[in-house]
């Protein structure tokens, strides 16, 4: 976790990192939300905001900062370039979860796996139980179990991201999660940029996001 990310973060402080974060971020019709200097800068205004709505539930007469005092900024950002990503998915994100000595054909078996495949070998790779994850992604075991017998399921992109901070992914492996179900982080959607912030930040606590999602109006995960 970065050093200028707390383990613990106040909800006043939190809220007003995000703002931050969706300003610099949020740009209607754009996809994909990659690591850059843009980025770097906004979740610095991120934690000066988290950090002064501490502040302020400190002074019970300084009112809170609100989500609505942080207008959107519509500067433009490169877009994602596929190609990359293709290459990347296999150079980096599988070898970190991979072996070394493990064979290209296996590889390239991993780049046709479907979102359930995927998922349920990220869960078994990391020592999980069926039931550690779905709990920690707010899934019943009924909406679970329809995961584990079909392969080729077609899940919600909600659902994508909940099993994303249950399994603590980065936002590499995130992508290549997302990426099987047909779907991709957008610069687009507010709920993607808050999520994106707490994933890069390494926050996998379910219940800190879903208060952020609330307090920006966001669909939150139940």
């Amino acid at each position: 976790m970065p050093d200028n990310i707390e383990n613990t973060k106040d909800k006043a402080t939190l809220k007003k990192e995000v703002g931050e974060y969706i300003d610099k971020y949020y740009i209607p019709a754009r996809d994909d939300i990659t690591m850059d200097s843009e980025m770097k800068s906004i979740f610095d205004r991120i934690t000066t905001f988290r950090k002064k709505k501490a502040e302020s539930k400190e002074d019970k007469d300084t009112p809170e900062p609100d989500a609505s005092d942080y207008t959107i900024d519509e500067a433009a950002v490169a877009e994602f370039d596929a190609s990359t990503m293709k290459k990347y998915k296999v150079t980096s994100t599988m070898s970190s979860t991979l072996p070394t000595n493990r064979k290209i054909d296996n590889l390239m078996e991993q780049l046709d796996e479907t979102f359930s495949q995927r998922l349920l070998r990220m869960i078994d790779e990391r020592g999980m139980t069926d039931s550690e994850a779905y709990n920690k992604a707010y899934v019943d075991r009924r909406h679970f179990s329809k995961i584990r017998k079909d392969p080729n399921y077609a899940p919600a992109k909600k659902t994508v991201l909940a099993f994303a901070i249950a399994l603590e992914l980065s936002m590499d492996e995130t992508k290549d999660l997302l990426n099987c179900a047909g779907f991709a982080l957008s610069r687009s959607s507010k709920t993607d940029i808050i999520v994106a912030y707490f994933l890069q930040n390494q926050i996998y606590d379910m219940f800190e996001i879903n208060e952020v999602l609330y307090d920006y109006g966001q669909p939150i995960f139940e």
